[in-house]
């Protein structure tokens, strides 16, 4: 089947547009600003946001496409491959993936300068997890000379934490260690700090979520008790989406089926 562009990019946010000035710049034809149902028949690539939420019936693909977004749901991947559609997950790719956690490390920096009291000069930060993300944002926590520790549950990873010069702690010691922070940052998508733990919280604590949903820090309870608390999804649109998109471009042009063969 032939197709007049070579990418449709669907509604999201700002990265989105500028994904379209890349690939623009780039010499492709870019079909985009027209209702969801055209824009799926115009192109054989399907350029969808990160996060990506709409479900499979909601799009009317055709086999043979290929689609990429972030962060797809188990059903969508499983209805793209009953109905021979491609699917590429951006959060899925090493390299996508590195590069997402540069933006959101640096993002969360900035989060942090703005809304805490204190400087970051000299005082604790405690990160949940040890994946990609936490990792970026311990470096740079680190070269700002603030004193890191990492609260994983897999001794390896705590290993790994030690290895790079920082602090380690397993769930087990977080009651006895929480007070002594005053920034808090969770990269883990799941119940981590709950209502019963944030009782253990310094009461001037930052607390950051920079996880994907379902996230992990139970906002309404620390919002009860007076402790201050964000969400923070989407840090590379807010902070910066043309870089952002650049590299969204550059995964989609070396992973789509029309461009690599």
């Amino acid at each position: 089947m032939s197709y007049p562009y070579h990418f449709s990019v669907l509604s999201g946010d700002s990265r989105q547009e500028h994904l379209i000035d890349v690939l623009l710049s780039k010499g492709h034809r870019v079909a985009y600003d027209m209702p969801l149902c055209d824009l799926c028949h115009k192109a054989p690539v399907i350029l969808g946001s990160i996060p990506f939420a709409l479900d499979f019936e909601k799009l009317s693909f055709t086999k043979g496409q290929c689609f990429f977004g972030g962060c797809l749901s188990e059903s969508f991947l499983s209805a793209c491959c009953k109905y021979g559609v491609t699917a590429f997950d951006y959060m899925k790719d090493r390299e996508m993936t590195v590069y997402n956690a540069i933006a959101t490390a640096e993002g969360t920096v900035c989060e942090m300068v703005q809304n805490s009291f204190y400087n970051l000069h000299q005082n604790p930060v405690l990160i949940f997890g040890f994946g990609t993300c936490a990792k970026a944002l311990a470096q740079r926590l680190s070269g700002l000379h603030m004193n890191v520790c990492i609260c994983a549950r897999n001794p390896s990873a705590r290993a790994e934490a030690v290895s790079s010069g920082f602090d380690a702690i397993s769930f087990e010691e977080l009651r006895g260690r929480l007070p002594a922070f005053l920034f808090i940052v969770n990269t883990v998508p799941s119940p981590i700090l709950t209502k019963e733990l944030l009782n253990f919280v310094h009461p001037e604590c930052l607390l950051l979520d920079i996880a994907s949903a379902p996230y992990g820090i139970d906002l309404e309870a620390a919002a009860a008790l007076g402790i201050s608390a964000k969400k923070l999804p989407a840090l590379p649109n807010r902070y910066s989406p043309k870089a952002s998109a650049a590299f969204m471009a550059a995964c989609v042009l070396t992973h789509s089926p029309a461009f690599t063969s």
